[in-house]
């Protein structure tokens, strides 16, 4: 599909990244208020077992992360933002369709692969047009997207599940993602010139890699973000849980969820 001559105008590229982050973060929460109804339809083993819901879409999304970037510096932005799409709706496919716990964490790990593209590379599309302060209102407003959607996703999964079923869901996801997809096709430009791209090997990224891990900075910075993102990750999993079944807070559920959301996000 070939994109416009003109690129998109400032205002609806700000959109259109945030539109396609606000996916990745949709996908960790809409499905929170049916973790009890998938495990009990694919006959989990113990209740706990549906937290891996969760947990499987953030191995996923770890993955796919580490080669991202480095192949969208080889090949180009879109070309790997359409492959993570690609990836995500065959996630979402295979999640709406299983009749298996097994093909159910399959899906969500691809689910997570396939995020990780739009949510890597759309930095970098905004690195490669803006600059300076131009760069930072751009990503200060995506961050506050990022945060805000947490927020209400609950609330539209709990509204799908009533109205059709928790598979509905991940119909939801891919086709918001296809919407996304069909955008960005449409009318954002390749901002990767041929001349500037560097030709990917696992010798470089090993060596990369190395250099990184040699950084006592950068190994003391990403532990701490580790600690911090894997408290953040045990509390996603759990919450469902200890709000509907501790604390019986039933369909106020997202309602709950959201204010502890937006009290994170403004701490």
């Amino acid at each position: 599909m070939k994109t416009q001559t003109n690129p998109p105008s400032r205002t609806e590229f700000i959109v259109l990244i945030a539109f396609m982050v606000s996916i990745v973060a949709m996908s960790t929460d809409i499905m929170l208020p049916g973790l009890a109804d998938i495990g009990a339809e694919l006959s989990v083993s113990e209740a706990n077992d549906a937290q891996f819901i969760i947990t499987a879409l953030f191995l996923g999304f770890g993955l796919g992360m580490l080669f991202a970037g480095p192949l969208s510096d080889s090949f180009g932005r879109r070309p790997i933002i359409f492959l993570g799409y690609a990836v995500f709706i065959l996630g979402c496919a295979l999640s709406a369709v299983t009749r298996t716990w097994e093909l159910m964490i399959l899906g969500r790990v691809l689910q997570g692969i396939g995020a990780a593209a739009p949510r890597v590379v759309t930095v970098a599309l905004v690195r490669d047009g803006y600059a300076g302060r131009g760069m930072a209102y751009i990503m200060s407003f995506i961050m506050a997207v990022f945060v805000l959607v947490p927020m209400i996703a609950p609330a539209i999964g709990q509204f799908i599940i009533a109205m059709s079923g928790w598979r509905e869901t991940f119909v939801f996801l891919g086709a918001i993602a296809l919407i996304a997809a069909i955008w960005f096709a449409i009318r954002q430009p390749e901002t990767l010139c041929t001349e500037l791209r560097r030709p990917f090997s696992f010798a470089s990224f090993y060596d990369g890699t190395k250099q990184v891990l040699a950084s006592r900075i950068a190994v003391g910075y990403t532990l701490a973000i580790g600690m911090i993102f894997g408290a953040f990750i045990a509390y996603l999993s759990t919450a469902q849980q200890v709000f509907v079944e501790a604390y019986d807070a039933g369909t106020l559920f997202p309602l709950y969820f959201a204010i502890a959301a937006f009290s994170m996000g403004f701490a």
